[in-house]
């Protein structure tokens, strides 16, 4: 029985480990094949000043095992000595231990199950609790290094010297031999020195024995199960015995009772045919008291008569495991608490009636004699008991073990339920109380391991002890009555309560503390509500409620601290609103809450562990109150008040393109990217000059990190890219150009070999001046400046560099990207997928700014526009810094203006600044014109919005059709039909001729009169999702900038009359400064001298009447101009093909 004991509490340990990154007493970690408990928290760091202490619980070890004195934790932050062997260490395939020169203590039940037969305790060793050995039944010999104080070993048996005396401390399990006698000259038995031996029948006590201590659950010779004397020399001045049986010199006290002792046969106490045969032990004449423990684990009795007893002390008969009869007479005046238990074949106790102090019930239940304290229930007694009206205390371990028992219903009188009174009761399953109950107190491990399944408590219940409920597997809701005077829920009350999912207070409450471990590992727990009088949520309290999905707190909350992992693995709150007053949270008191995207900061928290919070990964944002003195965030980012240090980095706040920080950071603080597994980059601002301790401990997938200062930061400790978990060589530093030496030769960051630096590349034109890029991460840079001289400076998706050609996505526009540009860039198009926009971005040094228009190609809005991100804004919500000047115009997609005017960053910022209306940019003033762009553009837009500026878009000469006459004008003319770009690959489907995909030149026609509205406007065009290829165009578009052109003899090149509507022949041999975002011809025939070439649209394929757009009746017809399908134009049009408003017609 003892042994399932100490495996119960072993694996009630079991369930406290928890697979976390931060180290704290009691967390198990696994290093080699030993695992190792925490059991003192030491100083983290490369080079500690104090130790962390751990005890090894296991090994999965074969053969010979070493224990090493000192390790690393598993995260290697701490330095550990090993100084304890745990309780329960199962080492099942180890045959020889090796134990560390650090070893301070041996705990009960140690290398349990293994199969060491000789074990050797160093010199050190100065702790061995009592029963260190008692499992392990390969054990044959125990020795001691030579120097131990306190220890020594003779033939093989552990010897202890205390102040008193020698003690015989353990006797190996596997000491072959039958009978053994305790050398002469030893003082004492320590407790379970010879437990569970099994084959010693006899003990020879010498006359020096002094001392056989016992417990409520155990002597010395506890479970040894051949054992059927212990047999003291007669000149012992302390004990003796009567056949083999152990009292103490004057007769008035049993000590211990062999385990194998037999009884006296007698047929009248026999039980059922499968119990034992009945077996009488008589206390013998004189004993007035049962020592604690005298016949725990005892196999043979199954009946005691008391005889004289007077004292029946604790865990007398503690299992007891056949024991069904016990005659209490009228002698016994004192019984203990516990005194019997675990005695399953025993369903009542008879108390003789004229027992001054005890009663028996009815149901054979005991009591003290007013009936005011339950004493002791039978552990065989099964169903349903009701405690009497009288009771008002139930007596320490009254129900231990009692696992028939399946209803208990407690009186109204009731005020104290004491320590481990329904322990391992696991059929009961429901208990009740009368109303009006005034219960006050359950105690410590009162119902550990029942059967409970529904819990409702009275109101005037002011206290539950540590494990009160704990380990209830079956227990779904627990319920408190209104009005409740509960003020503390003990350490883990509730705890491993797997089934529990609702604890609800039914009205108003004192409660003022849920201590430790409260509700720890609760699966089921959806929700808690915490009364407003909670003031401490203390340590683990909520561990592993991995079901909980909100919390809330009563106002006002007089809350102030959240303790150590109070919330850890609550892997499903999504949010918690922290209350108004708390002033602290712990370490690891939201760890892996992995569901948790922000969290708000009240004003009145000072205190904030950087760990509090890690290994959330959806952790977006930290708002702290604006009120809050120690505290603020910035873009969610948790800092401190002056916005310098940087707290705890929020986990989802890792981006694989780019992971930008606060501006004003100038230290990055204690842990505060720890264990994040997503960061694989990060950009340090240019005012960081210190990283604290493990800042980048365990940043597993970390392969960049970006330098916005030329200087290497210089203040950087030992741990804070912890060698031990962090390899500098796949880091790779990212540094401006003329920052490799500084960094090269730095004594610290010269160790991450990977060095790369910002790079050069001309992605406007040869010749049109270089774009500084530099890398953020492996996958994106950011524009840090331009010597570009052109007019419209182009943003592309990608950009290559050349040095080591890896291509990046240009994602960022950095701050002050123009400070240094000395030319004059007057528009700036972004056809990439801009997420960050800097701080006065397209501002020169002296603050002016020749860029007036913006174009954003993208649909969605920048995401991280600097001034919003870094919180430019002032108590009255005005910016004080810019990331446009208000003068800007910023053209978008029609599709896209909503969602950039509603964006965070551009809403009531520049949202009046924005339009997909480009207006001023085209226009004809004689029919024809010409156009170019660097984006998609759609001239159709104005028509489709306002029926009038018809627009269409020509490229391609169609051959070997050229006309001379004109009868208007006085000079030749050459005239040439042209075909729409749709013909030529172009957005074909719409069938409108008017959009114009990037970089393309295109003749454009007015179709509504021979010029344009003064208020046409065109807009980005939205099909750009694919690239179009324009066969046959004779036009080339200039854009980006003015173009130097040279038309030649064999290769002239003709430029549009905006007056007259005709393209002219750029003189030959002469350079042309041609405008940008227009579009010069180059025809498929030669035309001679200085000729005028008149353009005429044709789109008619082949004469294939598909090409027929309309048919119209003579009767509709309007005086607006008709064409002939020559150009030609008709006055009067009657039957046949013609172009009317720039499209075909057929008339009839």
């Amino acid at each position: 029985m003892r042994k399932i004991r100490f495996l119960l509490f072993a694996l009630l340990a079991l369930l406290y480990v928890t697979n976390v990154n931060a180290l704290d007493r009691g967390d198990r970690f696994t290093k080699g094949n030993i695992t190792y408990q925490v059991t003192q928290m030491g100083v983290s760091g490369i080079s500690p000043s104090s130790y962390t202490e751990v005890m090894v619980v296991s090994s999965d070890a074969t053969g010979t095992l070493t224990i090493p004195d000192i390790i690393t934790d598993k995260n290697n932050q701490y330095y550990c000595k090993v100084t304890a062997i745990g309780s329960q260490s199962n080492m099942p395939n180890v045959t020889a231990v090796n134990l560390p020169h650090t070893l301070k203590t041996i705990n009960a039940n140690a290398f349990t199950p293994s199969k060491i037969t000789s074990i050797t305790v160093p010199k050190e060793t100065d702790n061995i609790l009592d029963g260190a050995f008692s499992q392990m039944n390969k054990l044959t010999e125990i020795n001691v290094e030579a120097g131990n104080p306190k220890y020594s070993s003779e033939d093989g048996i552990l010897y202890e010297t205390r102040s008193t005396g020698k003690y015989i401390k353990a006797y190996p399990y596997a000491k072959p031999g039958t009978t053994f006698t305790v050398p002469t000259g030893t003082y004492g038995v320590a407790l379970n020195a010879f437990a569970k031996h099994p084959t010693l029948t006899t003990i020879n006590l010498p006359a020096s024995i002094q001392d056989l201590p016992t417990s409520e659950e155990a002597n010395g010779f506890t479970g040894a199960s051949a054992l059927t004397a212990i047999k003291v020399d007669p000149s012992n001045g302390i004990y003796k015995d009567i056949d083999g049986v152990v009292l103490t010199k004057d007769g008035k006290t049993l000590v211990t009772y062999p385990y194998k002792r037999d009884g006296v046969l007698n047929p009248t106490y026999d039980g059922t045919p499968a119990q034992h045969p009945g077996m009488v032990y008589k206390i013998p004449d004189g004993v007035e008291t049962l020592a604690k423990g005298s016949f725990a684990l005892v196999n043979e009795v199954t009946a005691i008569q008391l005889n004289d007893v007077k004292t029946i002390e604790k865990g007398a008969f503690y299992a007891t495991r056949n024991l069904r009869n016990i005659e209490l007479g009228a002698s016994v005046k004192t019984i203990q608490d516990g005194a019997i238990s675990g005695t399953p074949d025993l369903t009542r106790f008879d108390v003789a009636s004229n027992n001054p102090n005890y009663i028996a019930d009815n149901e054979g239940v005991i009591y003290t004699k007013n009936k005011e304290e339950l004493v002791l229930y039978p552990s065989g007694k099964g169903g349903e008991y009701t405690t009497l009206p009288e009771t008002k205390k139930i007596r320490n371990r009254a129900f231990h073990t009692a696992q028939k028992v399946t209803k208990v219903n407690f009186n109204a009188n009731l005020e104290e339920i004491g320590n481990d009174v329904f322990q391992y009761d696991s059929n009961l399953k429901e208990i009740t109380f009368e109303a009006p109950s005034k219960l006050q107190k359950i105690g410590t491990w009162t119902f550990y391991m029942t059967g409970l399944e529904t819990l409702n408590l009275p109101a005037s219940l002011k206290e539950i002890g540590w494990t009160a409920f704990g380990s209830n597997n079956k227990l779904k809701t627990v319920t408190i009555a209104d009005n409740s005077q509960l003020k503390s829920i003990g350490v883990d009350a509730f705890s491993n309560n797997t089934a529990l999912e609702t604890f609800t207070f039914n009205g108003s409450s004192v409660l003022e503390t849920v201590d430790g471990g409260a509700f720890r590992n609760d699966k089921k727990l959806t929700h808690f509500n915490f009364p407003a009088t909670v003031k401490t949520i203390g340590g683990s309290a909520f561990n592993g409620t991995t079901s909980m999905t909100h919390v809330t707190f009563d106002a006002p909350s007089q809350l102030k601290k959240i303790a150590n992992a109070a919330f850890q693995e609550a892997s499903a709150l999504e949010n918690i609103d922290l209350p108004e007053g708390l002033e602290e949270i712990e370490r690891d008191a939201f760890n892996k809450c992995t569901s948790l995207t922000e969290i708000g900061i009240p004003a009145s928290v000072t205190k904030i562990d950087p760990t509090g919070f890690q290994q959330a990964e959806k952790l977006e944002r930290f708002d702290v109150n604006k009120n809050n003195t120690v505290y603020s965030s910035v873009d969610g980012f948790l800092l401190d008040k002056n916005k310098t240090k940087l707290v705890s980095f929020p986990p989802a706040k890792a981006n694989t393109y780019y992971t930008l920080l606060p501006p004003t950071i100038e230290e990055i603080g204690e842990q505060a990217f720890y264990a994040i597994d997503k960061l694989e980059n990060i950009t340090l601002p240019k005012k960081v000059t210190k990283i604290d301790k493990f800042a980048f401990d365990l940043t597993k997938n970390l392969n960049t990190i970006a330098f916005l200062n030329k200087t290497p930061v210089a203040n950087v400790d030992a741990s804070a890219f912890n060698p031990a978990n962090v390899n500098k060589a796949k880091i790779k530093l990212s540094v401006r150009k003329g920052a490799e030496t500084a960094f090269a030769s730095d004594p610290f960051w010269s160790g991450f070999t990977q060095r790369g630096t910002s790079f050069f590349a001309e992605t406007n034109g040869t010749g049109n001046g270089e774009t500084e890029y530099f890398p953020l991460s492996q996958y994106a840079v950011m524009i840090v400046g331009t010597k570009a001289d052109v007019f419209t400076y182009v943003v592309q998706p990608t950009v290559t560099n050349q040095l080591d050609n890896k291509t990046y996505e240009v994602r960022l526009w950095g701050d002050y990207a123009l400070n240094a540009n000395t030319t004059n860039i007057e528009e700036v198009v972004f056809k990439n997928t801009l997420d960050y926009v800097g701080i006065d971005a397209f501002k020169k040094q002296d603050g002016s700014s020749t860029v007036k228009r913006i174009y954003f190609t993208a649909t969605a809005p920048t995401k991280d526009m600097s001034a919003t991100k870094w919180e430019y804004i002032d108590n009255d919500g005005n910016y004080t810094q810019n990331e446009f000047s208000s003068d800007l115009k910023i053209y978008v997609k029609k599709s896209a203006e909503n969602d950039y005017k509603n964006a965070k960053g551009w809403k009531k910022h520049y949202d009046k600044q924005i339009s997909y209306k480009i207006p001023g940019e085209v226009t004809i003033q004689n029919l024809w014109g010409t156009f170019a762009r660097e984006f998609d553009a759609d001239l159709g837009i104005y028509n489709r919005e306002t029926g009038k500026g018809k627009v269409a878009a020509f490229v391609a000469q169609k051959s070997a059709d050229v006309k001379v006459a004109d009868p208007v004008h006085t000079f030749g003319i050459y005239k040439f039909k042209v075909e729409s770009i749709d013909m030529h690959e172009g957005v074909s489907s719409d069938g409108d001729e008017s959009y114009v995909p990037a970089d393309n030149g295109v003749l454009i026609e007015a179709r509504q009169g021979r010029t344009l509205p003064a208020d046409f406007y065109y807009a980005i065009g939205e099909k750009d999702n694919k690239t179009y290829t324009i066969t046959n165009n004779m036009m080339t578009g200039v854009t980006v900038k003015k173009a130097v052109v040279n038309s030649t003899t064999a290769d002239p090149l003709y430029a549009m009359s905006k007056s007259e509507g005709l393209f002219k022949l750029i003189k030959p041999g002469t350079s042309f400064n041609f405008p940008v975002h227009k579009a010069y011809a180059k025809p498929q025939d030669n035309f001679s001298g200085a000729a005028k070439v008149q353009p005429v649209f044709d789109e008619e394929d082949n004469n294939d009447v598909t090409g027929i757009e309309s048919i119209e009746n003579t009767t509709t017809t309007d005086n607006n101009v008709y064409y002939n399908l020559q150009g030609q134009r008709v006055e009067n049009p009657q039957h046949g093909v013609f172009i009317h408003n720039g499209k075909k017609v057929v008339l009839k």
